[in-house]
């Protein structure tokens, strides 16, 4: 991970004799990925996003601006759902992306979830569609985990407890040559 903190320091370099470096001994960043890969909500989701955003904001701002005593304070809790569920629509995106020693996992705007690679016990390319994990967006089951945005094929991971892990990827086959070298 990059430190975006600190300030890069210029020192005088030391003298040093140029070394031959092999492949193997080159350092390698762990965090670097590999590919990457994933998609992003289809125009109708961001669309209907877009709508409970902005009457979300109309019946919060209309609440909270009312004259006097506000009629309904209950009246916030669907202002707020809205405005909530409509910014999650909207920024929902998956990715997949495969490290030297973790796959990542991202579920825009949740956090990201780490696989490691050594835990890995089988990977495929599979097509799926919303009734194949129960639905659109993060699914969570029994031992599975679907990030599903639109239908198509993905990568289906499998790991040593069993649990499987499936993300919809536009080129699942460059991810699957990742995880296989």
């Amino acid at each position: 991970m990059i430190d975006t903190v600190s300030v890069p320091t210029f020192r005088p370099a030391e003298a040093t004799r140029p070394t031959r470096t092999t492949r193997a001994s080159r350092p390698t960043a762990t965090h670097a990925p590999v590919a990457a890969d994933g998609e992003s909500a289809p125009t109708w989701m961001r669309a209907l996003g877009a709508v409970l955003l902005l009457g979300g904001g109309a019946l919060t701002a209309a609440v909270l601006g009312w004259p006097g005593d506000a009629p309904e304070v209950a009246l916030l809790v669907p202002g707020v759902v809205a405005l909530v569920g409509g910014a999650l629509l909207l920024l929902a995106r998956t990715r997949i992306a495969v490290t030297d020693t973790d796959v990542v996992l991202r579920f825009r705007p949740l956090p990201a979830r780490r696989i490691d690679r050594r835990r890995i016990a089988d990977v495929a390319v599979v097509e799926a569609d919303a009734a194949t994990y129960g639905g659109l967006g993060l699914r969570v089951r029994r031992g599975v985990r679907a990030l599903i945005l639109t239908p198509g094929r993905g990568v289906r991971i499998t790991d040593d407890r069993g649990r499987v892990t499936f993300v919809r990827a536009e080129e699942p086959e460059r991810v699957l040559h990742a995880l296989d070298d």
